[in-house]
């Protein structure tokens, strides 16, 4: 924001300061409206010129083309200079062509090889949790054949008159053989299931990766297909799509027409007439783009303000807090009459809508000389501290 010395400040209570980020948000919107009814008017016309210019185009397109040779020096030497330049860009967009399918048949061919190396270290990784499956496996059936052997070498001591007292050593001997042997039973049964798991999760990473690398392939395979068909059909109608080209960008650039007489003299003195509408509409629908985007987002930016403004006097009013004064700059006041000032200008949609580039001169003095983007943040800035500044006072 700039440097406002001592200018003036205009100080107002909270319900003054509501209503006057109202009214500025009312004019805001009045604004709005006003410009999109130039936006109407434009498209609209727009619209009209451009199929007449359309029609006019395809008029002297082909009556160039076939007389090109009979035409002017200065107008035919134009054409091959235009020829020249997009010669040189169509075979710029072949060389592009080119590197690009090298590098994406290279990148598929980088595909293809980690796809394999995915499938070389799942066959690698097989043999080995194989072993230990099996060497599990084995342990397991060793620690049952343990158990059953220590159970039936108690059945037959136990069979004995007064074994249990004769042989109660013994006995204790065996049971605790079988009780660890069932722990490292299930310690293996655990192993056995993690290294179950353990392939079960690595042949599902295998596959997705393989699912990855594979629609990344076929992605480039779509690529190198595309790209190989434009660089066909630019190899083979360069000279076409250059004479076709120059000729498009000549005529739909044409200021000054040459001198011929008869219908296609006529028709290319139109056309010049006619691009300088179709540039101008073009101007002034990018400039009413652009002030209506600019506005529209001033616009919600005031009316969240505003709404915090509304909350802090509805707390005033609840808790009986005192009256303070927000202080506005006449810095923020003059950005603030910006809306009603340009509505007045723009108010006339159908006379802006006979004048495009008059309406974009009006646009582009108000954006370069008031609505920068960093005056609008100073704007939000003054006046959120400004109310800060204000609201302290009840501390």
């Amino acid at each position: 924001m700039a440097g406002k010395g001592a200018e003036r400040v205009y100080r107002m209570t909270l319900a003054e300061f509501h209503r006057y980020l109202d009214d500025k948000r009312r004019e805001l919107e009045t604004c709005y409206k006003e410009i999109e009814e130039v936006q109407f008017q434009f498209n609209d016309i727009f619209k009209r010129e451009l199929e007449a210019w359309k029609e006019k185009l395809a008029f002297c397109y082909p009556r160039v083309a076939a007389r090109r040779r009979e035409l002017p020096p200065a107008f035919a030497q134009l054409i091959d200079r235009a020829e020249a330049e997009e010669r040189a860009r169509l075979q710029a967009e072949i060389a592009g062509l080119e590197k690009e399918i090298r590098e994406s048949r290279a990148k598929m061919d980088e595909l293809l090889a980690q796809a394999k190396a995915t499938t070389g270290d799942l066959r690698r990784a097989n043999p080995q949790f194989d072993q230990r499956e099996e060497a599990l496996k084995a342990l397991i059936a060793k620690l049952e054949d343990q158990y059953a052997e220590a159970f039936e070498e108690l059945e037959k001591l136990d069979t004995f008159p007064l074994g249990w007292l004769i042989h109660a050593g013994r006995i204790s001997k065996l049971k605790r053989a079988q009780r660890q042997a069932k722990e490292e039973q299930a310690k293996a049964l655990m192993q056995l299931r993690q290294v179950r798991q353990e392939w079960l999760d690595t042949v599902q990473k295998a596959g997705e990766k393989q699912a990855e690398l594979r629609q990344q392939w076929e992605q480039l395979g779509v690529r190198v297909a595309e790209a190989e068909s434009r660089r066909a059909y630019l190899q083979t109608n360069l000279e076409a799509l250059a004479e076709q080209g120059a000729l498009q960008k000549v005529l739909e650039n044409l200021n000054e027409p040459p001198d011929i007489p008869g219908e296609l003299g006529e028709a290319l003195r139109d056309l010049a007439q006619r691009n300088q509408v179709r540039r101008a509409y073009e101007e002034g629908l990018r400039a009413v783009a652009e002030i209506l985007g600019l506005t529209k987002g001033v616009g919600e930016g005031l009316k969240r303000f505003q709404q915090s403004v509304a909350t802090v006097l509805q707390e005033q009013r609840r808790y009986n807090l005192k009256e303070v004064q927000v202080p506005v700059s006449q810095w923020a006041v003059t950005l603030n009459e910006t809306w009603k000032e340009l509505q007045a200008k723009v108010k006339d949609e159908k006379q802006m809508g006979r004048h495009p580039l008059e309406f974009s001169q009006i646009v582009s003095q108000y954006v370069k000389g008031r609505l920068t983007d960093a005056n609008i943040q100073g704007l939000f800035e003054h006046l959120g501290k400004a109310l800060s500044q204000a609201t302290a006072a009840w501390g």
